[in-house]
């Protein structure tokens, strides 16, 4: 997989300023799931890659930013990550069913409009 220059600065921006603190950690179950240290996913991202299923299991909240002491932008380097897998054209089969919920609930057989009473 081919990267951005934008996605792999922002990775090396995270990865050699992360002091390690874990406070993105204490609320983040994403993190918790996928690594020990922050630094560390994002130095292994740079060295190797992630599974593509990483960067889409971050729900993009912005906590990470909000309790760093150093406000590094773990959810926008994810986002980035997504964004250049899309233009690679990588689906991820783990998401089919997000898909079809897109089609579906958009589809006038699942939706619905309420607009009031008629005066």
């Amino acid at each position: 997989m081919d990267y951005s220059k934008g996605t792999i600065e922002m990775a090396r921006l995270i990865a050699e300023n992360c002091t390690s603190c874990q406070r993105c950690m204490k609320d983040c179950l994403f993190l918790q799931q996928y690594c020990d240290d922050p630094k560390k996913l994002f130095q292994q991202f740079l060295a190797e890659g992630l599974e593509p299923i990483v960067p889409y299991s971050c729900m993009l909240c912005g906590r990470c930013t909000v309790v760093c002491p150093l406000k590094l932008k773990l959810d926008e380097a994810f986002l980035a990550m997504r964004q250049d897998l899309i233009k690679e054209g990588l689906p991820l089969k783990q998401l089919k069913s997000v898909e079809m919920h897109q089609k579906l609930s958009t589809s006038k057989l699942f939706t619905a409009v309420n607009r009031g009473e008629e005066k």
